[in-house]
């Protein structure tokens, strides 16, 4: 079965616990981008942010592209040009702001452009954790009912996050598309939006099938892309239910260059 395409999770997978590309997945990465290989970015941040991944790994040019926001949006990397995108209307969110009020979740709003975090309810974790955002505190009844949402996020200590999980309403279950993406970290997004619908746009775009497609990742959040790849790929260190999902696990860690080394014995590479 020949690979086409390769999708990449960021945080756990690609990336050290240092947040960092480490020289040998960079050298790996590019050998297979002069092979033609299309290399895919995923990831639940906004393009911006992860710019420095991009032009580390030479994959911002005009045969690029990136799926953002968990798969809400799919931009071509030059010129930001979207391709596909699917979002909330602050009417959507309302039941999931009353919620997060009775269960004590701190809540961020994300358009795709800045994070709102509602100042009605708890302090977040999520700034700490993206300080490279623009944060704009303000309520939720301050927030523009005209814009579309990316997706809504509760960063906040595991037990409160698993508490409140166990009293979601089913109506909110369906609402949504609820995924973790860390322990600390829920996510609610677009119920039709994963990164496997966002990556069939760009099979799609290329004339590529599943069978085509390469995935990794660690978390739930991947879920999605691992099962619908021909190969899906869970890290050692990812959580249970991915390495049950996946074809195939890495042998070593993203703290010790799990991917580059799965794709040095994959592809037979000498780097």
């Amino acid at each position: 079965m020949s690979i086409h395409m390769i999708a990449f999770d960021l945080d756990g997978t690609l990336l050290n616990d240092a947040k960092e590309l480490t020289p040998r997945t960079v050298a790996t990465l590019r050998q297979l981008a002069a092979q033609q290989v299309q290399l895919i970015l995923c990831t639940g941040r906004p393009i911006n942010a992860i710019w420095p991944y991009l032009t580390q790994l030479a994959l911002t040019g005009a045969n690029n592209y990136v799926v953002t926001f968990n798969g809400a949006l799919v931009q071509q990397v030059a010129t930001k040009q979207i391709l596909a995108q699917q979002s909330l209307n602050k009417a959507a969110l309302a039941p999931l702001v009353d919620f997060a009020q009775t269960v004590a979740w701190p809540l961020d709003i994300l358009d795709f452009e800045q994070v709102y975090p509602l100042t009605e309810l708890p302090s977040s974790l999520y700034q700490q954790m993206n300080p490279k955002l623009k944060f704009v505190p303000q309520t939720f009844a301050s927030l523009d009912a005209n814009l579309k949402y990316s997706k809504a996020v509760v960063a906040a200590d595991h037990q409160l996050l698993v508490a409140g999980q166990q009293q979601l309403p089913v109506t909110l279950q369906a609402a949504f598309n609820v995924a973790s993406s860390r322990t600390n970290l829920l996510e609610f997004s677009p119920q039709t939006v994963t990164k496997a619908t966002a990556l069939d746009v760009l099979l799609q775009r290329f004339g590529w099938q599943r069978q085509h497609l390469m995935a990794f990742g660690d978390q739930l959040n991947d879920l999605s892309m691992l099962q619908a790849a021909g190969t899906g790929v869970a890290m050692v260190n990812g959580v249970a239910a991915i390495k049950a999902a996946a074809d195939q696990v890495t042998t070593a860690s993203n703290d010790d260059d799990g991917v580059a080394r799965f794709l040095q014995a994959y592809f037979q590479l000498t780097v």
